[in-house]
């Protein structure tokens, strides 16, 4: 399902934006475009995400800039670094090193790795997150209930088609009695003759598509049941129409008189299941 979400939080040094884009796909397929300096955090922001979405390809962009300049390294880690190795060098080993040489060697031990992120920076990041998420969900529920409209809008035209082949295969079925007795009468038998009521029952059994229509409008019902559920319902409406297909196209090939009606339907279920792939 498609949708947008956008979210921004604030810390002490840190200011963040999240934008979530979301496309139809079957499975969940997330991935994450961060400053290298956040690629640490791309594992818990995947999970966040897994955990409020089910279905879709899912891009999560993420921008952090810091309010304040930032040196490169940890200032307390570079001040005890310098008390460490000079305390080594004059104690341990008798030598005497410059302030700049101290400078160096500090300054080389405390700068910041891709690997350390400042805790503020890190739930400001997971807070814009969340606020992303919320706004994507709400504009997949939007989508959502369009989307929802218009499968009930199909089932509605399935039925409509199903009433018109109802009667028409009435008039197929009387159809075919007529042309049988007419046959008989040309070979002089009477309509009450075994061989012409085992020919009418054969025709009728095999053209009885009672059973198929039955299982549409039980499909039916079951497919407006899972509509009106919360939650996961792309996958079992999937599953429906993949049933009603089969059922229609049984159903032609016992009556293929009804092709104009079975095709019709056809059309709207390969709609619904069209739509509901693109269903959470």
């Amino acid at each position: 399902m498609t949708g947008f979400g956008k979210g921004e939080a604030e810390g002490e040094r840190w200011k963040v934006s999240v934008v979530i884009r979301s496309l139809n796909g079957k499975g969940l397929d997330v991935s994450v475009r961060s400053p290298s300096f956040l690629m640490v955090l791309e594992p818990k922001i995947r999970e966040k995400v897994k955990e409020s979405l089910k279905r879709g390809t899912v891009h999560v962009f993420l921008e952090a800039e810091p309010k304040e300049v930032i040196p490169p390294v940890d200032t307390e880690k570079l001040r005890r670094g310098a008390q460490v190795i000079k305390s080594i060098a004059e104690r341990d080993l008798g030598l005497t090193l410059s302030g700049d040489k101290i400078f160096e060697l500090a300054w080389k031990y405390a700068e910041r790795t891709a690997l350390e992120v400042e805790e503020d920076l890190e739930e400001a990041v997971m807070d814009a997150l969340s606020t992303a998420l919320a706004d994507l969900l709400a504009s997949r529920r939007k989508e959502g209930e369009a989307l929802k409209r218009d499968i009930q809008e199909r089932v509605h035209r399935i039925e409509e088609i199903l009433k018109r082949i109802e009667l028409r295969k009435e008039e197929i079925q009387e159809s075919i009695r007529e042309k049988v007795l007419t046959r008989a009468k040309d070979m002089k038998l009477q309509e009450e003759h075994p061989t012409v009521l085992n020919e009418i029952m054969f025709l009728l059994e095999r053209m009885d598509v009672n059973e198929e229509v039955a299982r549409l409008k039980a499909h039916i019902d079951r497919l407006r049941e899972v509509l009106s559920r919360e939650g996961e319902v792309g996958k079992n409406l999937e599953f429906l129409a993949q049933e009603m297909h089969r059922e229609i196209t049984t159903l032609g090939n016992k009556m293929p008189d009804l092709s104009e009606f079975t095709v019709a339907i056809k059309v709207e279920i390969d709609k619904i299941r069209q739509q509901a792939a693109n269903v959470e």
